[in-house]
């Protein structure tokens, strides 16, 4: 049905479509355009802001965390049993890590600040590869064009225009 057969192949990037219908006396057109790469770069886009959201509450309770233990808070109240409670799993990896330093009260807690320096490496390099994977450059763009006469009589025609980055 098509000259060429490979067309059907191509990922679509870009439908345009533009519909102009003649009455005696007027001419309507109607263009929509759907760019389908652009959605896929918003998708990726959501995605890696909810990552870097996620992070960003990590970190922030991760910095509490450290914060406490300099200060010597008290880690039976409620504030303290929450933020230890919640952080302990994501620092319990790197317990032993390096030795933690104590000065009466305050400790300075090291294996913290490795942990959020772990966590923020990682979470960038997943975002990276999430990128590569879900970001498609091209080179080559293929168009095609296709001119229907639609039902109503002459003037009544379909213009299909498809473009594709290979």
């Amino acid at each position: 049905m098509t000259d060429n057969p490979r067309f059907e192949e191509v990922a679509v990037d870009r439908r345009e479509e533009t519909v102009a219908t003649s009455q005696p006396g007027y001419t309507t057109t109607e263009q929509s355009v759907r760019d389908v790469a652009a959605e896929r770069r918003m998708n990726a886009f959501q995605v890696t802001r909810l990552i870097w959201t996620l992070l960003s509450l990590l970190e922030i309770m991760l910095g509490l965390r450290f914060l406490l233990k300099l200060v010597g808070a008290n880690g039976a109240s409620g504030f303290g049993t929450f933020v230890y409670g919640t952080t302990g799993l994501f620092v319990k990896p790197f317990a032993g890590l390096v030795s933690t330093w104590t000065s009466g009260s305050s400790i300075l807690e090291v294996n913290t600040l490795v942990a959020m320096a772990i966590y923020a490496l990682f979470t960038w390099g997943v975002v990276r590869v999430l990128t590569m994977v879900m970001d498609r450059s091209g080179a080559r763009t293929v168009t095609r064009t296709t001119r229907e006469q639609t039902p109503g009589g002459p003037g009544n025609e379909r213009i299909t225009h498809t473009t594709s980055n290979q």
